[in-house]
């Protein structure tokens, strides 16, 4: 009976500022709840599937994925999400990974919107 040799999928290196952005998504948390979320399960690769598709989009905009650019765009992400009633209230990283396009689609909006404000209008 042949065996099969097990293959080793390549590891993907790790999200640029990853550790940091997990800070980020714990001070976000104790600033609204007073309390630490947990960050087991399911939520490490919650957090970094959408740190991934923030990355992505910036690059894809042609902005250099830094330090400040990703704590910006995640604080940005975040108070995006929260200002979800449903998802304020059930403030789990996998719902709002979940949900992570409706959050990109307001975002989107909220900047057509600034862009179109116009005090001569």
């Amino acid at each position: 009976m042949a065996t099969k040799a097990k293959v080793k999928k390549a590891k993907k290196p790790p999200e640029p500022y990853f550790k940091e952005m997990v800070e980020l998504w714990f001070q976000f948390c104790r600033d609204k709840f007073d309390e630490t979320p947990s960050f087991t399960g399911s939520a490490p690769r919650d957090l970094k599937t959408i740190l991934t598709a923030l990355r992505e989009r910036a690059e894809k905009s042609e902005i250099e994925w830094t330090l400040q650019i990703a704590t910006l765009r995640l604080n940005n992400f975040l108070d995006f999400a929260w200002g979800e009633k449903w998802l304020r209230e059930h403030w789990l990283l996998s719902n709002i990974n979940r949900q992570k396009d409706t959050i990109f689609y307001k975002i989107r909006a909220s900047i057509k919107r600034q862009a179109t404000d116009s005090p001569f209008d």
